[in-house]
């Protein structure tokens, strides 16, 4: 990996290149250079840097450098080292900020730069011909191999000088063990405002007032869709600058009542309930755009983002150790288990078979569940048959990337329906009604206007049902010349079944885990130039979700 260069920075710099000839290549840790002399005292106490760069057209490069191999020195601790007299003693080791892999048979260039006069900074070097130091006799007569210095005036244009090199040192990793295992604690949630976004604003009004009470009842319901809890967690509710205190009172009841480490009665994919100190005073919702709360991710789908690299003869392997989530429907699952050693895929997004969970604090301090242990962990598996050469990721540009399935399978009728999921936070509406049906996972199309009238519709697309899962399609239509607009008609479902006339396939392929090409039909309906297509979607486990493509309608006399 390379950088962009800080051209501004580099002063008369001086560059001597070296290769690497170990086979597999080796892990540069360090680059010692030799002083002679550093600016005195009395000068300006300019410092000295060093950098690594490619070769490029058999020159150093002029625009890009290795990261975290620019290193500085102070004039002081040159100065502490520097000697007329030439010895292993005058070498300063400039430390590379993290340890740099250079493979087998590449070339790279030290640049030395300092914004020092010339003649303030003198580093020892040998010319090809002239005496050895301290010798009378003894000439230099055998050059680096593959090593040039090369002089410049600003960085970019580089004069080689063949016949000379300066005195240095590279220094790499020789790795002791063979083995060795990276652990990555995955960090907590931040909290959450809960008015930072409008995504359901048309049935929740997600903009502001994010608490709904019930006049009389000692409990509150908090609008915060796919916050990631279940019931018996603890959420910890706090205000923004611009939001109530504990001192204020909301509605009848005190903010000390409202905010802090509150437990979960009751939950559904919109929001949940907690128990208040009194009685709310009126139905209304209340908070303003100031409240904060605590959240936990569902863990759907995984794409870990960890930088790395595995030279030859070497081997990296990515393991999670998560924690079990429970799906709003799903009644037989257990949350807070901990999975360890699931082998993962780094760089790809990966669909697991069961969702998981990133906790916030309360829950992993909670003795109950995770004890003090974080819930998600990363370890990274680091083997090596080279002592010189390993592989390494980059703990800094790591992240894990998530994405949950904001879905369930509501029961809208109260009747104790196995694997099926009550709201709440918002009272249920069908999907039969023209807007704010609270099925929670739906697609909707735009509306289609037909230059001829029409009194049929087929549909056709390609869908995988897991097991547990289901999906419905709706249509609704109007005549464009109608005084009602279509948004403000209901929904009709299409037929599951193959009895006729309004034949479908659904049934012949259920929980399939492949793409099937379903069929929905629906004849002789009132003539219509206008209509609209909803799919809505449930699961009972959030990662056995429907997915779909290639969605045609066909509107038919």
């Amino acid at each position: 990996m390379t950088g962009i260069l800080q051209l501004t920075e580099q002063l008369n710099p001086l560059s001597q290149t070296f290769r690497v000839t170990e086979s597999g290549g080796s892990v540069i840790t360090s680059i010692g250079l030799f002083f002679q002399s550093a600016p005195a005292v009395a000068d300006p106490q300019l410092p000295i840097s060093i950098e690594l760069r490619p070769m490029e057209n058999g020159i150093p490069s002029a625009s890009r450098f290795i990261p975290g191999s620019k290193v500085t020195a102070s004039a002081a601790d040159i100065r502490a080292i520097a000697s007329e007299t030439f010895s292993s003693s005058t070498e300063y080791k400039f430390e590379l900020e993290s340890p740099i892999f250079i493979p087998e048979n590449s070339e790279m260039a030290i640049v030395v730069a300092t914004a020092a006069e010339v003649g303030q900074y003198k580093l020892w070097a040998g010319e090809l011909t002239e005496f050895k130091y301290g010798s009378t006799t003894e000439k230099i007569t055998h050059q680096l191999d593959a090593g040039v210095v090369y002089r410049s005036s600003n960085g970019t244009a580089w004069t080689p000088s063949q016949e000379l090199d300066l005195a240095f040192k590279v220094y790499r990793a020789v790795f002791s063990q063979t083995s060795s295992l990276a652990v990555l604690d995955v960090d907590v949630p931040p909290e959450k405002r809960l008015t930072e976004n409008t995504f359901f604003d048309d049935y929740t009004k997600y903009v502001s007032d994010p608490i709904v009470f019930t006049a009389g009842a000692d409990s509150a319901s908090i609008i915060h869709p796919a916050h990631g809890f279940i019931v018996g967690d603890k959420v910890k509710l706090s205000a923004a600058d611009d939001g109530f205190d504990s001192a204020d009172t909301v509605n009848g009841i005190k903010g000390s009542s409202i905010l802090g480490s509150r437990t979960i009665t009751a939950a559904d994919p919109y929001g949940y309930t907690i128990a208040l100190d009194s009685a709310a005073t009126a139905s209304i919702r209340a908070g303003g755009v100031g409240l904060m709360a605590t959240e936990q991710y569902v863990i759907d789908q995984i794409q870990p983002i960890i930088p790395y690299n595995k030279p030859a003869n070497t081997n990296i392997e990515f393991y999670g150790t998560f924690t079990t989530a429970k799906s709003f429907a799903d009644d037989n699952a257990t949350a807070y288990q901990t999975v360890s050693n699931l082998r993962i895929p780094v760089e790809n997004q990966y669909l697991l078979d069961t969702p998981y969970l990133i906790t916030s604090l309360a829950q992993e301090n909670d003795p109950a569940k995770l004890n003090g242990s974080p819930s998600t962990t990363i370890k990274v598996k680091l083997d090596t048959s080279n002592k010189y050469v390993a592989p390494y990721i980059n703990v800094n540009a790591a992240n894990l990337g998530v994405i949950s399935h904001f879905i369930d399978y509501q029961d809208s009728d109260g009747s104790s329906v196995a694997n099926r999921n009550k709201l709440s936070t918002i009272d249920y509406v069908a999907e039969t009604e023209a807007n704010n049906g609270t099925n929670a996972s739906k697609f909707i199309t735009i509306p289609y206007t037909l230059q001829n009238s029409a009194t049929s519709i087929r549909i056709y697309v390609d869908a995988i049902r897991p097991d547990g899962s289901d999906f419905t399609v709706w249509f609704r239509t109007n005549q464009s010349s109608s005084d009602q607009d279509i948004e403000d008609i209901g929904w009709t479902a299409f037929s599951k079944t193959q009895s006729g006339p309004n034949t479908s396939n659904y049934s012949d392929r259920p929980f399939a885990n492949y793409f099937y090409q379903y069929e929905f039909n629906v004849f002789d309906i009132p003539s219509f130039d206008q209509y609209q297509i909803k799919i809505t979607m449930n699961a009972v486990k959030s990662t056995r979700v429907p997915r779909f493509a290639n969605l045609r309608t066909i509107a038919t006399v």
